[in-house]
């Protein structure tokens, strides 16, 4: 039997079409193991999420609230990350904040392992326990800093994906009008996940011309119909500013972009990453190697593309960072998706069924050890910031941190993931969602959110951005910092020779943080 698959569904034997009690229960257990380290802390240690959850609440609750209005405005527009800009304000205005982000987040965790599972299920017309090694990847270097929408856009591809694949021939009205609203959505959510849509269904197009005799007409009818379905969205993103947007790629060097092919499975302990992506690799070869299982054609297409985008992109172009990390991340989300078991032996099926169950046990056992620890660093965070009053204005800055220990020897910290990535940088975002106070840094780029900063609040955010020295420039007196009430250093507490401290009266200090009150002297 060949390694690739012109026809997945004749090589499937075994496995229910709707699934059976066992595999049911294996994807509920599954996925309620990855839920459970969102009930270890009401804000998780993602990177950017703080940031996010910030500006959803201004949008959620700007228009009944003066203070959050002095600060920031709407500033709706076409963007192709609206997604939570959409959907999460409204539930912000229903349930607690720190609740309904975690429901998003939940969601969002979700989304790549139900797709994966649907995609298999589209494939092969059967239920399978391939895809649900997806679970393996789940927690990565892009979920863990923060990239909500894009892995949102991951799961959705796959299952619109799949809706392509399994009703496209069968009901082809309905199937182009729902593949069509879907197409919408992901670039509503983010513009890599709708190119991840296309080169699912583009490449199970070429896998379906590849597999019978078509005539030219056909296959020129199927081309119109897929342009059809992205029409919308290359219309939205002419008009958009993002489409209008320069930008200079930056790409990486061999080394960086080696370490950057560890992104599906980053996350606190290199060596287990290491060996994570060792065992994923070996396996995959074994069973090809064996004839255990098939990759169909479309899958064989759509890994390939996605391994050459990824390394041929620039990690930045247009403001987006790890541009290039979005696709092998793609990829790690659609392999155990696209892998077709046909002749596996039980006693090999269930080696490696036991195999994948401890290795997911331990990555979930170190993700949730150190998320435990994350719990009394917030409240010693929230203890430092409790004096901080709705109108006050932050400045925020960092003091370089010690010695961290080795990857190679130590779990790293909640604050940190295992490639060193520090994840804890939008911290300071809990000023303006528990205390309505303005700080510097929140998500405002008109190409890619829908909040403006108001006057003269923008112009204070351009001068400390540009500033080698922000509290420099607050001692100095510039009129540009003359509504700065408060100074929150993040990092160990300063000493007298570490920032210039005139001017700023002690008030609170962590371990981690440190609020100072600025004093100005009468003129």
């Amino acid at each position: 039997m060949p390694v690739i698959s012109p026809d997945p569904a004749m090589t499937v034997t075994r496995g229910a079409a709707r699934g059976d009690a066992a595999w049911w229960s294996v994807l509920s257990g599954l996925c309620l193991l990855l839920l459970a380290p969102l009930t270890l802390a009401d804000l998780p240690p993602l990177l950017d999420y703080p940031n996010h959850l910030a500006r959803l609440f201004v949008l959620a609750f700007v228009d009944a609230d003066p203070v959050l209005a002095r600060f920031y405005q709407p500033h709706w527009a076409i963007i192709p990350n609206l997604a939570l800009d959409l959907t999460v304000p409204p539930l912000l205005r229903a349930l607690p904040v720190h609740v309904a982000g975690r429901i998003v987040i939940g969601v969002i965790l979700l989304l790549p392992v139900l797709g994966a599972v649907a995609w298999h299920r589209a494939l092969t017309g059967r239920m399978s326990y391939w895809p649900l090694a997806s679970v393996l990847f789940v927690y990565n270097a892009a979920l863990l800093r923060g990239f909500l929408n894009f892995i949102a856009s991951v799961g959705l591809a796959l299952l619109f994906a799949a809706v392509w694949v399994a009703w496209r021939d069968r009901r082809p009205g309905l199937t182009i009008l729902a593949v069509s609203l879907g197409a919408v959505a992901l670039f509503l959510c983010h513009l890599t996940g709708l190119l991840f849509f296309a080169i699912l269904i583009g490449a199970h197009e070429m896998a379906w011309v590849r597999g019978r005799p078509v005539r030219a007409g056909k296959i020129l009818w199927r081309v119109a119909v897929g342009a059809v379905v992205f029409a919308v969205p290359a219309i939205l993103y002419a008009v958009s500013d993002l489409g209008q947007m320069p930008g200079a790629p930056k790409f990486r060097d061999a080394a960086d972009k080696a370490q950057a092919a560890l992104f599906p499975v980053i996350n606190y302990f290199m060596p287990l990453d290491l060996m994570t992506a060792a065992l994923c690799v070996a396996v995959a070869v074994l069973c090809l190697a064996r004839r255990w299982c098939v990759v169909p054609l479309q899958g064989v297409l759509a890994l390939c593309v996605l391994i050459v985008l990824f390394l041929a992109l620039p990690h930045g172009f247009k403001a987006t960072s790890d541009l290039d990390t979005r696709f092998i991340v793609m990829a790690a989300a659609l392999a155990p998706a696209t892998v077709i078991p046909t002749a596996l032996p039980r006693r090999a099926g269930l080696t490696l069924g036991l195999g994948f169950l401890l290795l997911f046990g331990v990555r979930m056992g170190v993700v949730m050890t150190v998320w435990e620890a994350w719990a009394p660093e917030l409240a010693a965070f929230r203890a430092v910031i409790a004096p901080v009053q709705p109108g006050d204005v932050v400045l925020t800055v960092r003091l370089p941190r010690g010695n961290e220990p080795s990857i190679w020897t130590s779990v790293a910290s909640v604050r940190r993931l295992s490639d060193g990535t520090v994840v804890d940088g939008h911290l300071p975002a809990l000023l303006l969602i528990e205390h309505r106070a303005w700080w510097p840094f929140l998500f405002d780029i008109p190409s890619q959110q829908p909040i403006e900063t108001n006057e003269p609040y923008r112009t204070m955010t351009e001068r400390i951005d540009s500033s080698p020295d922000p509290i420099a420039l607050l001692a100095r007196g510039a009129p540009e910092m003359a509504l700065v009430t408060h100074v929150l250093v993040m990092g160990p507490a300063p000493g007298p020779g570490l920032i210039g401290t005139e001017g700023l009266k002690p008030m609170t200090a962590a371990g981690t943080a440190s609020l100072f009150e600025v004093v100005r002297r009468p003129r």
